[in-house]
């Protein structure tokens, strides 16, 4: 920095502290560890002033009384670590008798680097921004007296969740382990499938203010250069404040962020994390976040569940014949009853037709609205359900759309039909396992039941056009939207509405892998 040219170590911390408001900015990289430590001391103080969780504990070390003091973050450290390994071999008599006749003080951070402390990850810091960095990243750093660097060890130790079975994702069949907010232990659970030293973890620190770990994870020689190249160049982009979950990283990296079609994979799975690297695909792990992303993700993707592969492949085909019929019943039901009662009439069969008919009678509002009604109520007790406690909620999201649809009956608000109508729809939008697609048709739902209700079928076939029009368009890191059906990969299709048998797949997916087609099965 041109402004600290020729000014003495003190002055040029005076002048990084007038700019520590500036966030994110590393004000303290010129400022250099002192040979004197209270020098160093004042000037953790000053920089931690009301930090209560911040610790700075002072020792005398040997015969000589040499000053030295540790700095760390409370709650964070593992304390009794600290006490046995680093201060009660810095101050033990019997081993500095010896370490006093090698050495002299200012050379005590290097003796006690290569011979008194037992910590493996250790590494010598030089300037209070490096002291300053580790302190923040759950290390402990030792400053002595004479010495103008100091020793920071990685003994960072906190209460997190244990590995447990998914929270999000139901588990038929399968590894019953999933991902927690420790990201080295979500490291290591991907470890544990990929034993492979293709397996490559590049690591990022994302936030100016909380410094978030985000891990990329792929398998060197499957994933395409260009994919791997656009996510490095999409995350060194995110210039943010805080990272917190995932989610939020998503945002940022999507190709098309007004889409409200999800381009990004969430889970929370190492068992789905694994079986996309194995396809060439990337996994996105962020430090406090349960949830993985993984990349380039297309929509058949969302109505692929991971237990597909366990089971036998006619009775995954059968399931997932089911998902696509459930997705299209979700996506049109509604609006197509609206637009056939409303417009359409002469295309119900006759004994069908008064049936409805009776049922509408007395009812004061117009099919569309009475549908909007139901729906708009329908997704409340949803929202409303998962929100609450869940022994609450799910009482909410049964009990409650019975008691509301059978009162909306009893008061002529609402014909028998359409309540069937709405519950059927409702049912069908849990069959797909991707949560992301679920919430999508949810939306479009309520868009072409307004089409339906006020053009008929050629509102409907213009809606489904422009949605259709609209994944077409959409892009996953390059990877067409709709691949493989759109553009046509009759290779892919063997897993696609319906799973052949695996030994049969014998090639990844040719829309994502270009190079390293072949399995080995």
């Amino acid at each position: 920095m041109k402004k600290f040219l020729g000014l003495s170590n003190n002055q040029k911390f005076d002048e990084a502290m007038k700019g520590i408001e500036n966030i994110g900015s590393n004000s303290f990289d010129e400022v250099k560890i002192s040979k004197s430590i209270d020098e160093n001391s004042k000037y953790l103080k000053m920089i931690f002033e009301n930090c209560y969780d911040i610790v700075q504990k002072k020792f005398k070390i040997g015969s000589e009384q040499i000053d030295g003091f540790i700095v760390y973050v409370n709650g964070i450290v593992d304390k009794n670590f600290v006490t046995e390994k680093i201060l009660n071999t810095l101050m033990t008599e019997s081993r500095l008798t010896e370490l006093e006749k090698k050495i002299n003080k200012n050379k005590l951070i290097e003796f006690a680097n290569k011979n008194i402390t037992s910590i493996g990850d250790t590494k010598k810091v030089y300037t209070i921004q490096e002291a300053l960095d580790n302190i923040l990243k759950a290390n402990c750093v030792l400053f002595i007296d004479g010495n103008d660097n100091a020793l920071a060890f990685n003994i960072k130790t906190y209460e997190s969740r244990d590995v447990s079975t998914p929270i999000t994702e139901s588990v038929i069949r399968g590894p019953m382990e999933g991902y927690t907010e420790n990201i080295n232990t979500n490291t290591a659970l991907l470890r544990n499938r990929v034993k492979t030293i293709n397996l490559k973890t590049e690591s990022f620190e994302i936030g100016s203010i909380s410094k978030t770990t985000v891990v990329i994870c792929y398998i060197h020689g499957l994933i395409d250069i260009g994919i791997l190249k656009e996510l490095r160049e999409r995350i060194e982009k995110i210039e943010v404040d805080m990272i917190n979950d995932s989610g939020e990283i998503e945002h940022y990296i999507e190709d098309s962020t007004f889409s409200p079609f999800p381009q990004v994979g969430v889970t929370e799975r190492p068992d789905t994390c694994a079986a996309a690297l194995a396809e060439g695909r990337a996994t996105i792990l962020v430090d406090g976040s349960p949830f993985a992303l993984v990349v380039p993700n297309v929509f058949a993707h969302f109505l692929t569940a991971p237990e597909d592969k366990y089971n036998r492949f006619y009775f995954t085909s059968f399931i997932r014949l089911l998902r696509y019929i459930s997705f299209f019943i979700s996506l049109f039901l509604p609006s197509l009853y609206v637009a056939l009662i409303t417009f359409h009439q002469e295309m119900i069969p006759s004994s069908l037709l008064i049936t409805v008919a009776s049922s509408y009678a007395g009812i004061p509002f117009p099919a569309v609205v009475e549908a909007f009604l139901l729906e708009f109520t329908f997704e409340i007790l949803r929202e409303a359900g998962l929100r609450l406690p869940k022994p609450i909620g799910q009482a909410v999201n049964i009990v409650g759309a019975l008691i509301i649809g059978e009162a909306g009956v009893q008061a002529g608000l609402s014909s028998r039909a359409m309540v069937v109508i709405v519950a059927f729809t409702g049912i069908t939008s849990f069959a797909m396992p991707g949560y992301n697609a679920a919430r999508i048709v949810r939306v479009f739902r309520f868009l072409l039941l307004v089409l339906g209700g006020t053009f008929g079928l050629f509102g409907i076939a213009i809606g489904a056009l422009f949605i259709l029009v609209h994944m077409a368009s959409l892009r996953s890191f390059g990877v067409p939207y709709l691949s493989p059906l759109a553009p046509i990969h009759f290779k892919d299709w063997k897993d696609l509405f319906i799973k052949f048998p695996s030994k049969y797949i014998k090639d990844r997916p040719t829309f994502i892998q270009k190079y390293n087609l072949r399995k080995r099965n």
